[in-house]
């Protein structure tokens, strides 16, 4: 009964370190010059192969891992694939507990819409809309130390960005944050909400 309880208990703490800890930047290391790291459908060695990540590859956006972390799951093409760990390395110099990474890219669909929030301002495109792109200059609220929720205000742009596993709807492939934002202008007020990444 004490070993259910303390599994109880550990879970949701075990699922929170995952959401802080990632999407992160890894590089390929440990991978023969003429060799390259396989990508596989599943987190086994049994899976199949779906693509392949060169031995110099670096920046790839790691969004979740396995039960057993052996295995990172990443965006290839329209979908996801798997990679072992034992040959990714996490870039230096990222906070696994900080507010909001920039930059970060985010897009929409239905309508079509991407919003790149750097250091300090924001520049949101709508090709749907006559509008130039906005650059609005930008602040960030964390809600609580650790949290993986934060609020963004960037001119007539306001909305909250959280680490969870979210989808374009468009594609198989998997992201790591959401977003979902307030914008005024054009004579009213727009909701709009959205995957991001790491990577543009």
């Amino acid at each position: 009964m004490k070993r259910l309880l303390l599994a109880l208990f550990l879970a949701p703490t075990l699922a929170f370190a995952q959401s802080v800890e990632l999407p992160a930047l890894y590089d390929v290391t440990g991978v023969a010059a003429d060799d390259t790291l396989n990508v596989r459908a599943g987190p086994t060695v049994n899976a199949e192969v779906m693509d392949e990540l060169g031995p110099e590859r670096d920046g790839v956006e790691v969004v979740a891992f396995a039960d057993d972390r052996k295995w990172g799951q990443i965006n290839i093409s329209e979908g996801t694939g798997w990679v072992s760990m034992a040959y990714m390395e996490r870039q230096s110099g990222q906070d696994p507990v900080s507010k909001t990474p920039v930059p970060l890219w985010c897009y929409g669909t239905e309508p079509f819409w991407s919003l790149e929030i750097g250091q300090s301002d924001v520049n949101f495109t709508d090709p749907g809309m006559d509008a130039p792109a906005l650059v609005q200059p930008t602040e960030y609220y964390a809600s609580v130390p650790h949290s993986p929720r934060g609020a963004l205000v960037a001119g007539d742009i306001t909305g909250f960005v959280s680490r969870e596993m979210c989808s374009d709807g468009m594609s198989d492939r998997q992201y790591a944050w959401r977003i979902d934002f307030l914008r005024t202008g054009n004579g009213g007020q727009f909701m709009f909400s959205g995957c991001c990444t790491l990577q543009p």
